[in-house]
C-alpha cells in the first residue's frame, strides 16, 4: 500500500505490484553510488539506520558515516513500521502480514522475539524514556500498549477506524493516533490510556510528527496532499500546508520540518515558526520514511530500494545505499548503535 490507503482492504504491509517501471530508478541508484547516502539532529554518535525492507522481510542496517549495509536482521513477514527505543536498548519492528512486532537487541543487533500484535499491526512510537510501546492495530481499530521492560502487552485501547501513525510527546504523557479512514487523530491520556479528544484532520491522515519542543502536531493527510499543523499548547488547529503527493514521512529539526511526498520523488521543507512551506527537494523514487541527522536527511526510497542522504542546507543529493527490497522506515528509525 503505497498512498496511505487499503484498496480492497489489503493489509498496509501488503507488497505492491510497484508501479509502471518496476526496475527503471536503477540508473539512479548507482548514479548516487558513485557520488563522494526520528532522531534530532546532532545526534551524538555517528548513527545507525534500521530500515525496515517489506519485501525481502528484513530489517537492513545502514552505517550512516560509511554509508554501507552493517547488518541484516531477518524479522517477520512485512515488515513497515519502526520504532527505535534507545533507553530500552531495543528496535520494534511491525510486520502486518505477520500479525507480530520484531523484537532487536540494538547491542547484539539480533532478532530475539516476536510479539502478537493484533491483526494489521503498521504504525508503532515508543515512549521518550524508552518503558512503553504503542503500536496502532489497522485492522483491529485499536491501539496496543506494551512494556518494553518484559515486552508483555499491557492494554488493548479500542479506537476508530484504520488507525495508523502514532506519535508520542516529548514528555510523554499523551499519544496521537491517525485514524485514517475516519479523518481524525484520536488524542490518548498515556497516564488513563483513554481517549480525550479527537483532531479533525484532512483526507486520510497517515504519519504523524510531535516537533521536538513539543508544541506542533503535524499530520500528513495522504489522499488531500496536505499537512494539518495543530498547536498542542492551546490544542487547536493553527494551518493547513499543501505539500507534494501523498505524503507520507516527517522528520524535525530546531526550525524546520520536512515532509517526504510518495507520489512526488520529492520532500517539502516546512519552517515551523511560520508554518509554511519554503522548498521541495527532489528525491529517489518513493521516498517514504525520513530522519535528521546533523547537517544530512536520511530518506528511505522504496522505488529505489536504498536509504539516500541529502545535505539538509539544500536538499543536494549525497549518495544512496543499496537495502533490502521495498524499504519503508515508517517510524523512528535510527540509532547510536
Amino acid at each position: 500500500m503505497k498512498t496511505g490507503s487499503a484498496p480492497g482492504r489489503t493489509a498496509p504491509g501488503v507488497a505492491a505490484a510497484r508501479p509502471g517501471r518496476a526496475r527503471a530508478g536503477d540508473a539512479l541508484k548507482w548514479a548516487f553510488a558513485l557520488l563522494p547516502l526520528l532522531l534530532p539532529a546532532g545526534l551524538a554518535a555517528a548513527p545507525f539506520a534500521y530500515i525496515p525492507c517489506q519485501g525481502s522481510h528484513e530489517v537492513s542496517v545502514v552505517d550512516v558515516a560509511t554509508r554501507r549495509v552493517a547488518a541484516t536482521i531477518p524479522v517477520g513477514r512485512s515488515p513497515a513500521g519502526i520504532a527505535v527505543a534507545e533507553a530500552a536498548g531495543k528496535a520494534y519492528v511491525t510486520n502486518a502480514d505477520g500479525r507480530s512486532v520484531s523484537v532487536i537487541d540494538l547491542a547484539t543487533r539480533r532478532h530475539t522475539a516476536d510479539l502478537p500484535a493484533g491483526s494489521g499491526p503498521v504504525g508503532i512510537a515508543a515512549a521518550p524514556d524508552g518503558r512503553r510501546l504503542y503500536v496502532a492495530d489497522w485492522y483491529g481499530n485499536a491501539l496496543l500498549v506494551f512494556d518494553t521492560r518484559d515486552d508483555r502487552q499491557l492494554a488493548t485501547l479500542a479506537l476508530g477506524h484504520a488507525p495508523a501513525g502514532v506519535a508520542v510527546s516529548p514528555d510523554g504523557a499523551t499519544v496521537f493516533v491517525a485514524e485514517r479512514d475516519d479523518d481524525r487523530v484520536a488524542v490518548v491520556d498515556t497516564r488513563t490510556l483513554a481517549v480525550v479528544e479527537r483532531l479533525a484532520t484532512g483526507e486520510h491522515p497517515f504519519a504523524l510528527g510531535v516537533s521536538p519542543d513539543g508544541r506542533w502536531l503535524l499530520v500528513l493527510n495522504v489522499v488531500s496532499n496536505d499537512v494539518d499543523v495543530f498547536d498542542l499548547d492551546k490544542r487547536r488547529p493553527r494551518t493547513r500546508i499543501p505539500v507534494g503527493l501523498a505524503p507520507y514521512g516527517v522528520a524535525f529539526d530546531a526550525r524546520r520540518a520536512y515532509v517526504t511526498n510518495q507520489h512526488a520523488a520529492s520532500v517539502s521543507v516546512l519552517d515551523l515558526a511560520t508554518a509554511t512551506r519554503v522548498a521541495d527537494w527532489r528525491t529517489a523514487d518513493y521516498p517514504e520514511g525520513i530522519a535528521v541527522d546533523g547537517d544530512r536527511l536520511v530518506v528511505v526510497s522504496w522505488m529505489e530500494d536504498c536509504v539516500q542522504l541529502l545535505d539538509r542546507a539544500d536538499g543536494r543529493p549525497l549518495s544512496c545505499t543499496a537495502v533490502g527490497r521495498n524499504p519503508r522506515g515508517f517510524g523512528r528509525f535510527l540509532s547510536a548503535r
